[in-house]
């Protein structure tokens, strides 16, 4: 069974009133789906082992070290967005304006250290970015961010990583890239 997307007044209109019997339980889960939106989330849990991206350098490298699929729309059709955990993407299910947000705890093998985080859109960098400078790679520290951003449907959203100079390893403890649409 696939989803069917619907305006508000749409939805609003079909749940007033069901004594005659006019929604079917398609129905209501096409309202739920349509209320929800497109979303997908990829996570390392905390209590998983901690994952390591080695010799990261000054270009940007795709994380794929999460362990689960946190969620995803209720289809695998076209209007669901989708997430895969084994290569770190999230695929848009259906065009709009989405939430994008990514967060990560980490540490470097190297010390005075800026590692830049950043979200990338069919292979291309310019959704979400953040920068953070570590002076002991030792220490566990983390990063979150946000952003509302227009994805076409079919665009694959992926997280990456780079770090100022020569190679370091980044470990990581938790991770996490999801988005959401909402409009």
């Amino acid at each position: 069974m696939t989803q069917t997307e619907r305006t508000t007044p749409e939805v609003n209109s079909d749940l007033q009133d069901n004594t005659a019997g006019l929604l079917s339980p398609a129905d209501v889960r096409n309202a739920i789906a349509s209320a929800m939106g497109g979303y997908a989330g990829l996570l390392l849990t905390v209590g998983g082992a901690p994952q390591t991206l080695v010799g990261v350098a000054q270009t940007p490298v795709k994380i794929d070290q999460y362990d689960l699929v946190s969620a995803q729309s209720i289809d695998a059709n076209l209007d669901g967005s989708q997430a895969d955990a084994g290569t770190g993407i999230l695929t848009v299910g259906q065009a709009g304006i989405y939430h994008v947000g990514v967060f990560a705890s980490f540490s470097l093998n190297q010390n005075n250290r800026l590692v830049t985080f950043q979200t990338f859109r069919n292979g291309a960098p310019g959704l979400v970015e953040l920068e953070r400078f570590v002076s002991n790679g030792a220490d566990v520290g983390e990063m979150a961010a946000t952003g509302i951003v227009p994805l076409g449907q079919g665009d694959e959203i992926d997280f990456r990583v780079s770090q100022s100079s020569g190679f370091a390893d980044i470990t990581f403890v938790s991770l996490g890239l999801n988005m959401h649409r909402v409009g």
